[in-house]
């Protein structure tokens, strides 16, 4: 019998994954049903990353949103539940080609598998110029408790003198 490798049990790993092919759609926790976003996913966690999404339209319940993922490798694609989505305070630009400015959107995304399970932390990236977003080529995949790691080893880092 073949395993299947979960996401939680996984050492860190890059996560290619083309923003055409993810879906997303906001679901009602209290009577499931599903509306489909019709947007790009930059677009949807940008809006996410700044506010809760509105209630349902047909019960009024809470509706969270879900993304369909193919991470590749046997890493566990499917659904997951968008826990939240962070964005850098100050978000770093320069002049690109054809003096066109480029913007980075580096976001961290906290999932969990719809239904429940472990949460672990999605770090897709988009350079946006003009009104165009270009996905990152890879997007790192880290349990919670490995990107926490990291995170603590950085501020440990930090405060030690020099």
């Amino acid at each position: 019998m073949r395993r299947r490798l979960s996401l939680s049990s996984d050492a860190a790993r890059f996560c290619r994954k083309e923003a055409s092919l993810a879906t997303q759609s906001y679901y009602c926790i209290q009577c499931h049903k599903k509306y489909p976003t019709h947007r790009k996913l930059f677009k949807t966690l940008y809006d996410f990353s700044k506010m809760a999404p509105q209630d349902c339209p047909a019960c009024g319940g809470t509706r969270e949103l879900r993304v369909t993922l193919d991470f590749q490798l046997g890493t566990g694609d499917g659904e997951f539940k968008v826990v939240s989505a962070f964005l850098p305070d100050k978000l770093e630009s320069w002049l690109g080609e054809e003096e066109e400015e480029v913007t980075f959107y580096p976001f961290v995304v906290v999932l969990e598998r719809a239904g429940g399970g472990k949460q672990f932390c999605w770090m897709p990236y988009w350079h946006v110029t003009g009104k165009e977003a270009r996905y990152g080529q890879h997007a790192v995949c880290l349990d919670q408790s490995q990107f926490d790691s990291l995170i603590e080893q950085v501020h440990e880092k930090l405060l030690q003198p020099v």
